[in-house]
């Protein structure tokens, strides 16, 4: 096979365990394991542990990046970690027969962490075997094709999981039921993802073997540009988790919208980021990724204002619903720039010979930063109550929800603030 062939060979594969990987996290991951969570009694503290295991489960990229130094194939890698980390999710699905049980929510908290901690391995070795595979000039147009198709995968998903859901809902225990088996079908789809990896090109990652592997570590933050980037976008990571687990509570409690309702706006939001989604990959392109990072936040900004407005007002039936449908198409339009924008940013900016021990860190810093966000945000809210009740505050759940996002915005500007700045170093 010609080495174009097989470029398009890989990149084929590469495109379907992306699809398959998106319906995965839609059904099993978001505000479909908020509510099952919710179902099973979690708190606040508890749904904020949840939003951060994902990145939690990312810090371990760093030992990925290490077997890489040592010569260990990237997809070798990737394709037994992916496979291994599987069966979690079975675990997951089956607490559905135990709802009322007090160590529900913890065994949910242990065995998607299990599962995150063992299946990022894949991802610490997905980074730096797609800078090698992939040409710079293709990664815009490739990975916003990719991502368009993500979204789409996610639409149908949604469509899906409203439907069992509103079908569920008069039955006893239907929507507990139903939230277990879509994460028992992400089970299922998580397999054939994994198996994508069997036919995507394995390819030499360019290592500097005469430095020992912690010396690399400390290298990449004497890499100005770098060090600036890793900040921005741990900031940028740590303010997006602060408040996107909680949107979904807020809705459920205080606007008291269906879950039918929310799985709808999300689905809204994923259409919308399916069509603009290519838009801000040419503009990536033509003029680099963290461009459009800054160009989104100010949107996600406008967003958490109007949560702020309709915690403040009552609004109901038909104008809340506007609303939220207004708000959820200002979300996807931002979240398809943050999710092209941080990929892209990080896959450019690294030296290609030690891109493996780049990436990992660069991957650590973030997750660790969307982890703290999401613990931290949970906390937060718990902090804002009491501070309520210091201050005699009236409405305690307006002020606590209140100071919440307000907190997230002056986070969003602080990025803005860092991102700019990285640009003046590269």
């Amino acid at each position: 096979m010609k080495k174009e062939d097989k470029l398009h060979h890989s990149l084929e594969y590469v495109f379907r365990g992306g699809v398959a990987t998106s319906a995965m996290d839609t059904l099993a991951v978001g505000s479909t394991l908020t509510a099952y969570a919710l179902l099973l009694g979690a708190g606040n503290v508890a749904i904020g542990i949840l939003g951060a295991i994902p990145f939690i489960g990312n810090m371990i990229h760093l030992f990925a990046s290490y077997l890489i130094e040592k010569g260990v194939s990237a997809k070798k890698i990737a394709l037994v970690s992916s496979f291994a980390a599987r069966p979690f999710y079975l675990i997951a699905a089956c607490l559905c027969f135990f709802p009322t049980a007090s160590w529900a929510v913890p065994v949910l908290i242990g065995s998607l962490l299990c599962s995150y901690l063992i299946g990022s391995m894949c991802g610490g070795a997905w980074m730096p075997w797609m800078k090698a595979l992939i040409p710079a000039r293709l990664m815009g147009k490739f990975f916003s094709h990719r991502f368009k198709w993500m979204m789409i995968a996610k639409i149908i998903c949604f469509i899906f999981a409203f439907s069992l859901i509103k079908v569920a809902e008069p039955f006893q225990n239907g929507e507990l039921y139903s939230y277990a088996f879509l994460i028992f079908l992400a089970f299922l789809i998580s397999l054939y993802g994994a198996y994508t990896f069997i036919h995507v090109e394995d390819r030499k990652i360019e290592t500097k073997k005469e430095l020992p592997f912690l010396q690399k570590v400390i290298h990449t933050f004497k890499n100005k540009p770098f060090s600036k980037l890793l900040t921005a976008l741990s900031v940028l990571n740590f303010s997006m988790n602060f408040i996107t687990p909680f949107l979904t509570v807020f809705m459920l409690k205080n606007l008291n919208v269906d879950m039918s309702t929310i799985i709808g706006l999300t689905l809204l939001q994923w259409i919308v980021y399916t069509f603009v989604v290519k838009k801000w990959g040419k503009m990536s392109d033509k003029k680099g990724p963290e461009k459009i990072l800054i160009a989104s936040i100010p949107i996600f900004i406008i967003c958490t204002l109007i949560f702020v407005g309709l915690n403040i007002f009552s609004v109901q039936g038909i104008l809340l619903l506007g609303i939220l449908i207004f708000v959820n198409t200002l979300l996807g339009i931002s979240t398809a720039a943050l999710a092209l924008g941080i990929n892209n940013t990080s896959l450019l900016y690294m030296p290609k010979d030690m891109s493996s021990v780049y990436l990992s860190v660069n991957s650590v810093f973030k997750s660790f930063a969307a982890a703290l966000g999401s613990i931290v945000a949970g906390y937060a809210l718990l902090g804002f109550e009491a501070l309520s009740n210091i201050l005699s505050i009236s409405n305690k759940v307006q002020f606590q929800w209140n100071m919440f996002y307000f907190t997230t915005i002056i986070l969003c500007i602080l990025s803005i603030y860092l991102l700019k700045q990285v640009k003046k170093c590269v």
